[in-house]
């Protein structure tokens, strides 16, 4: 079983009612936990009774939104009702004929038996941009590693790999992964799947996949679209599961992504 984690403040709460409406329009029951900063947003969000609440502690952090993922991952972490956490942000929509139990954890399952990150290289402009996004990974991996090795791995941060895949976190991964992982002092740098996905990395036998060689593609997946459908064909070619999919990229292929049983949309506030 999964749950969905999902941490929220309230100019973004109608994103969340209308995500709850579909739900109840089609009968579809989930546990979602929304991650609040304090009682004052808790008490104005107006659908308590459909929804599970976790409240941070009061805390001075440099990235309130990796640290509400991580707070409340690590609050579920002994929870054995649950085997995997999707965990993502308010601006989403699913599909619903293809959100259940059933298509999301085969998914899910494939993910951590195939075993593979999806990553795009960087383009060293030497520009605020470009370097940036390198301390991100740099930030990020360095939150996880004692050593040089994910340097080496990720072509000295060059490699991008945030939100190329569905945000997901197996349960049993969250003791050994906290034990590494102190999140009390992190900063905007830090990105929480991009954490994790380190962590997979050095200590669950997971792989890099540089798509840019292969797709053209000099980022991650995230926000990725094309309208050549042979780049969906070679990242089909590579197990890439297609969960989880900005709006205006499934538009572009619906047929395609129908069949490939997609469930969840994000950055519905970039259009």
């Amino acid at each position: 079983m999964f749950a969905l984690i999902i941490p929220i403040y309230p100019i973004h709460y109608d994103y969340i009612y209308k995500l709850l409406e579909i739900f109840k329009k089609n009968n579809i029951y989930i546990d979602l936990y929304l991650v609040f900063s304090d009682d004052d947003d808790y008490n104005f969000f107006l659908k308590k009774d459909e929804i599970k609440k976790i409240i941070i502690p009061n805390t001075n952090t440099g990235n309130i939104v990796t640290y509400k993922k991580f707070f409340a991952l690590d609050s579920l972490k002994d929870d054995k009702k649950y085997d995997y956490f999707i965990v993502c942000d308010a601006e989403i929509t699913i599909i619903p004929e293809n959100f259940n139990q059933t298509n999301i954890l085969d998914k899910i399952n494939k993910i951590y038996e195939n075993k593979f990150i999806y990553a795009g290289e960087i383009k060293d402009n030497n520009d605020t941009f470009s370097n940036d996004v390198k301390n991100i990974t740099k930030t990020s991996c360095c939150l996880v590693a004692v050593d040089d090795s994910l340097e080496i791995i990720t072509k000295n941060y060059s490699l991008y790999f945030w939100w190329s895949e569905l945000p997901v976190y197996k349960r049993e991964h969250l003791t050994p992964f906290f034990n590494i992982v102190k999140y009390d002092s992190i900063n905007w740098f830090h990105f929480d799947h991009l954490i994790y996905l380190s962590y997979l990395i050095l200590n669950e036998n997971f792989k890099i996949v540089n798509l840019t060689p292969l797709i053209n593609h000099n980022w991650s997946l995230e926000c990725y679209n094309t309208t050549d459908i042979n780049n969906l064909y070679i990242l089909k070619a590579l197990n890439y599961s297609f969960s989880f999919l900005t709006e205006s990229f499934y538009n572009n292929h619906i047929d395609f992504f129908k069949n490939e049983r997609t469930f969840l949309l994000y950055h519905l506030d970039r259009k």
